[in-house]
């Protein structure tokens, strides 16, 4: 079983919470766990994904230019059912996190829970809030198979 996790990060934060997620879904035996920058991820890879975790800082109070494009190529690609989720860092306002939830409800993915959000730099709580909710979605994942 595939868990993508995709990130933009400018100055790192949002990177160490990708870190941190693709470290606790690896907890989770039986799924696969690919960590990727945004601008190296394809988004026909995601077809064959059970799982999509997506994260990004908050810009303006919006998702940054490399992951809101990424979002909307997402559309060409079949994605209802699967699970997902969303993470990011900001410095203000924080609305990064419930933008990219959005986006993937409206394509159909299933997202339970509302994501993980830091205030700039990730503190350890923070990061272990990322670890559990990696682990959650490949524990889900490898749930829903068994149940199969």
């Amino acid at each position: 079983m595939k868990t993508y996790v995709i990130y933009e990060s400018h100055t790192g934060n949002t990177r160490r919470m990708a870190q941190a997620v693709a470290e606790g879904a690896r907890e989770v035996e039986g799924v696969q766990v690919i960590l990727k920058r945004v601008g190296e991820a394809n988004v026909e890879e995601l077809a064959d994904a059970e799982a999509i975790i997506l994260g990004a800082p908050t810009r303006n109070t919006k998702v940054p230019a490399g992951m809101s494009q990424f979002l909307k190529r997402m559309e060409e690609v079949p994605l209802r059912g699967k699970l997902g989720a969303a993470f990011g860092s900001y410095g203000w306002s924080g609305e990064a996190v419930g933008l990219i939830r959005s986006a993937l409800t409206r394509q159909g993915l299933r997202v339970p829970g509302a994501g993980v959000r830091a205030k700039r730099t990730p503190d350890q709580g923070a990061l272990e809030k990322c670890r559990t909710l990696g682990a959650g979605v490949a524990s889900r994942l490898v749930e829903g198979t068994a149940q199969e």
